[in-house]
C-alpha cells in the first residue's frame, strides 16, 4: 500500500469508525481496528461469504442472532492462568454471561433449527469443530444466583451464617424500635431518630440529653448539636452480626477459590468462546454496514478484468440517503486490453468522487467487506494499491505540492506491475502546463509498459490525445449538462470531456468582455480541440436521450403487441366456442326435427295422405321458420342496430352498418330507403343504415 495513510485518503478510516460503531463489544471492535488488505483470493472470498450469509440472516431470519452478551473476559482468563488466583463474583459473573452466549449460538444452529447450519455454513464453521461444555455453566450456575451473587445454597456453612444473620437482624429491629419509641416520648432524639455509622445502626440524640443515652458515641453532627449513639442493649446484637459478616465473607472466599479450581481447566474452551464471539461481532458490523449500503458480494475475476455496475460511494450514499436525495451510481470497467482509464471533465463534475469510489470499494474487497454495487459486478485481487490524491505539500520536508507528486511518481514508476491498482488524481497538475502535461504524458506511457491498471483524473489535453491514441489506455469523462451548465455526476466511457471552462466562467457571471478576452488569448488549436469535445459530448446527450426514448417506444409497442395477442387469443378461443355452442345447439336441433318428420311420415301414412294433415305439416314447419327468423332480427337488433342513434333522412349520407361504401339517401319509402352507391341505386332497410356526417373520398 503506498502511502501509508492510504486509509485515511480514501475515507476507509470513517468506514471503520461507522463500523466500530455498529459493534457491541470490545471483541469486534478489536477486529474492525486490525483490519488489513488480504491478497489471497479464497480466504477473500470466505471473508465475504462470511458476511454475506449474516447479511441474509439479519434480513430474512425471523428469529434474530444471538448477540446480548458479548463480553470481554480478557482479566478472567489472565488470573485463571495464574495457580492459586481466586475470581470473585462479578468476574465469575461475566464468564456466566460469555458461556450462555455461547451455549445460545449453538443453539442456533443445532436441534430443531439444525437447517441454519445448511444455510449459513459459513458462519456454523466457525463453531462446527468445538463441542460446548455445559459442564462450567452448570458449575457457576450452582454458585452464582441471576443478580452475580453467591448463592446462599452454595454450601451449608453459608445457609448456616446467613440465616444467623438475619435472625440477628430481626432481633436488632425489634430493640433498637423499642429504644426508639421510649427514647422519643422523652424527647431525647433529633428529628431523624436514627443513622448509620461505619456501618452499624446508631441513634440521633440531641447534645443536651447524650449523656442520658448509654452506648458508645459514633460520630457528631458538623455542627455539634447531634450525637450519634449506638445503644448499649444492642451493642451484643451489632457484635455478632459484625462476626457473621465477616465469617460470610471467608465463607465465600473459600466457595469462590473451590470455583476457581473447578472452572480454571476450561480456560482454553473460555478463550475459543471469547474468539468466537468477537468474530460474530465483527461479521455482523459487517453485515449491518453492508445492509445500510445496499452492499452486494461481486465475483472475483481471475484475470484481472473489473466491472462495476451501480457502485455508489458508501459515505456518499449514507449522506444522501439520511438527506433524502439521490446518488448518481457509478458504471465502469477495466479489461486486459483497456488497463488504465483517463477521466476528464469540468471542475466539481465528480471526478474525485469517481476515483475514491473506486478505491475504497478495493480497499473494502480485499479487507472482506460487501461492496456497494450490484451483485452482478466483477472485481479483481490486486498485490498492490497505489494513490495519488490530494495536496501533499509538507512544510517540514520542504516539499512543494509538485515536488511531492513527482516523489509519488517515482514510487509508482519504480515499484508498479501487472498486479498493481494505480489511482492519481489531478494528473500532472502543480506546475506549468506547458511542461507538467509532458512529464506526465511521459509517466502515463511508463506505467502503460508495466501493465498496471488504474484510473487517472486530468485535464491535460495532451494525455486525452494519448489515451485516444494508444493502445492499453481510453478515456472517459464525466457527463455535462449544457443547457443548465451544471455537471451531472455520471463517468461516460469512451471519449474524453471538455473542461467547460469558458461554460463555468460565464455561469459564474464573469464579466463576457473578459471571457471573450480569454478566448482570443486561447492556443487556436486547444480552442477548437476543447470545442470539438464540447460538440461531441452534447451530440453524445442528444443520442442517448433518444436511445431513451425509442427504448421507451419499443417496450411500449412489445406491450401492446403481447396485449393484442393475449386478446387475439382469446377472442379466437371464444369465437371457437360460439361456434361449438352453436353446432351442438344445430345438432340438437336435427335431431329434434328429425323425430318429429319422422312422426309426421307415419301420421300422414296412417290417415292416407289427407289433405289436412298436410296442411297441419306445412302449418307447423312455416311456424318453425318464421320462429328461427324472430329469432335472428332479434339478435341482428342487438347486435348491429341496437346503438344507432341519429335518425335517416332524406339527402343524409349513409353506409351500411357492416360495410364502408357511403351513399346517399334519395327516397325514404315507409321502413326503406333508396340509396346511391357510386351511381347505383338500391333499397335497403333503414335498420340496416348508419348516418355518417362526412364523405371521404375512397382511397385507391
Amino acid at each position: 500500500l503506498y502511502p501509508r495513510d492510504i486509509f485515511e485518503k480514501l475515507e476507509f478510516d470513517k468506514v471503520k469508525e461507522l463500523l466500530l460503531e455498529k459493534c457491541k463489544s470490545p471483541l469486534g471492535k478489536r477486529y474492525v481496528e486490525r483490519m488489513k488488505l488480504r491478497f489471497n483470493a479464497e480466504e477473500i472470498e470466505e471473508l465475504l461469504r462470511e458476511t454475506a450469509e449474516f447479511k441474509q440472516l439479519e434480513m430474512f431470519e425471523e428469529m434474530p442472532f444471538p448477540s446480548a452478551n458479548y463480553l470481554d473476559i480478557h482479566e478472567e482468563l489472565k488470573l485463571l492462568a495464574v495457580n492459586n488466583s481466586v475470581l470473585n463474583e462479578k468476574q465469575f459473573f461475566r464468564i456466566y454471561h460469555v458461556l450462555q452466549q455461547i451455549h445460545a449460538v449453538f443453539r442456533y444452529f443445532e436441534g430443531n433449527e439444525s437447517d441454519r447450519a445448511t444455510r449459513y455454513p459459513s458462519l456454523f464453521a466457525f463453531i462446527s469443530d468445538l463441542n460446548f461444555n455445559k459442564m462450567a455453566l452448570r458449575l457457576i450456575k450452582d454458585i452464582i444466583d441471576k443478580d452475580g451473587k453467591v448463592r446462599s445454597d452454595a454450601s451449608k456453612e453459608l445457609v448456616r451464617i446467613r440465616r444467623g444473620i438475619q435472625s440477628c437482624y430481626r432481633d436488632l429491629d425489634r430493640k433498637f424500635n423499642a429504644i426508639i419509641a421510649d427514647y422519643k416520648k422523652k424527647g431525647w432524639l433529633a428529628d431523624t431518630v436514627e443513622s448509620v455509622r461505619a456501618g452499624r445502626r446508631v441513634l440521633s440524640v440531641t447534645s443536651e440529653h447524650k449523656r442520658k443515652v448509654k452506648g458508645i458515641v459514633h460520630d457528631l453532627s458538623s455542627t455539634g448539636s447531634t450525637s450519634f449513639i449506638e445503644p448499649e442493649a444492642t451493642l451484643q446484637i451489632n457484635n455478632d452480626i459484625v462476626e457473621l459478616q465477616q465469617a460470610e465473607r471467608q465463607e465465600i472466599y473459600r466457595i469462590l477459590k473451590q470455583l476457581t479450581t473447578e472452572i480454571r481447566p476450561f480456560a482454553e474452551d473460555l478463550k475459543d468462546y471469547q474468539k468466537i464471539l468477537g468474530v460474530y461481532d465483527f461479521v455482523r458490523a459487517k453485515a449491518l454496514f453492508a445492509i445500510a449500503t445496499n452492499s452486494h458480494q461481486p465475483r472475483i475475476s481471475d484475470d484481472k478484468s473489473v466491472e462495476i455496475f451501480n457502485a455508489r460511494h458508501p459515505l456518499l450514499f449514507l449522506k444522501n440517503k439520511a438527506e433524502k436525495k439521490e446518488t448518481i451510481p457509478l458504471n465502469m470497467n477495466l479489461s486486459l486490453a483497456n488497463r488504465l482509464l483517463v477521466v476528464s471533465g469540468p471542475n466539481a463534475g465528480g471526478k474525485s468522487v469517481m476515483l475514491k469510489t473506486v478505491g475504497l470499494m478495493q480497499i473494502m474487497l480485499q479487507t472482506g467487506m460487501l461492496v456497494p454495487c450490484n451483485d452482478n459486478s466483477i472485481m479483481s485481487i490486486f498485490q498492490k494499491i497505489f494513490a495519488d490524491i490530494g495536496d501533499e505539500q509538507s512544510i517540514e520536508n520542504d516539499l512543494s505540492t509538485y515536488s511531492s507528486r513527482l516523489k509519488n511518481m517515482r514510487f509508482f514508476t519504480q515499484n508498479a506491475n501487472a498486479k498493481t491498482l494505480i489511482l492519481i488524481d489531478e494528473f500532472g497538475s502543480g506546475t506549468d502546463p506547458a511542461l507538467g502535461g509532458p512529464i506526465a504524458e511521459a509517466i502515463l506511457e511508463h506505467l502503460n509498459s508495466k501493465f498496471c491498471y488504474g484510473v487517472i483524473t486530468t485535464h491535460y489535453s495532451n494525455l486525452k490525445v494519448y489515451a485516444t491514441e494508444t493502445a492499453g489506455i481510453f478515456n472517459g469523462c464525466m457527463t455535462f449538462d449544457h443547457r443548465n451548465l451544471s455537471p451531472l455526476y455520471k463517468l461516460d466511457i469512451g471519449k474524453p470531456g471538455s473542461s467547460f471552462a469558458f461554460e463555468l466562467a460565464s455561469k459564474s457571471g464573469l464579466s463576457k468582455k473578459i471571457i471573450a478576452r480569454a478566448k482570443a488569448k486561447v492556443d487556436t488549436n486547444y480552442k477548437q480541440f476543447d470545442e470539438l469535445l464540447t460538440n461531441l459530448q452534447r451530440e453524445k446527450q442528444a443520442v442517448v436521450k433518444r436511445e431513451r426514448e425509442l427504448t421507451k417506444q419499443e417496450q411500449k409497442l412489445k406491450n401492446l403487441i403481447a396485449q393484442y395477442e393475449k386478446k387475439t387469443g382469446t377472442l379466437d378461443k371464444e369465437r371457437k366456442k360460439i361456434i361449438l355452442e352453436t353446432q351442438e345447439q344445430a345438432q340438437d336441433y336435427l335431431q329434434k326435427t328429425n323425430k318429429r318428420f319422422e312422426k309426421m311420415v307415419k301420421e300422414w301414412k296412417e290417415n292416407k295422405g289427407e289433405k289436412k294433415i298436410v296442411k297441419q305439416i306445412k302449418t307447423e314447419l312455416e311456424q318453425d321458420r318464421n320462429k328461427v327468423e324472430k329469432t335472428i332480427e332479434k339478435l341482428q337488433d342487438q347486435i348491429y342496430y341496437k346503438d344507432i342513434k341519429v335518425p335517416v333522412t332524406k339527402g343524409v349520407f349513409v353506409r351500411l352498418f357492416n360495410g364502408k361504401e357511403v351513399g346517399e339517401v334519395l327516397e325514404l319509402r315507409r321502413n326503406q330507403a333508396i340509396v346511391e352507391f357510386r351511381g347505383l341505386r338500391t333499397h335497403v332497410p333503414l335498420k340496416k343504415l348508419v348516418v355518417v356526417e362526412k364523405v371521404e373520398p375512397p382511397k385507391e
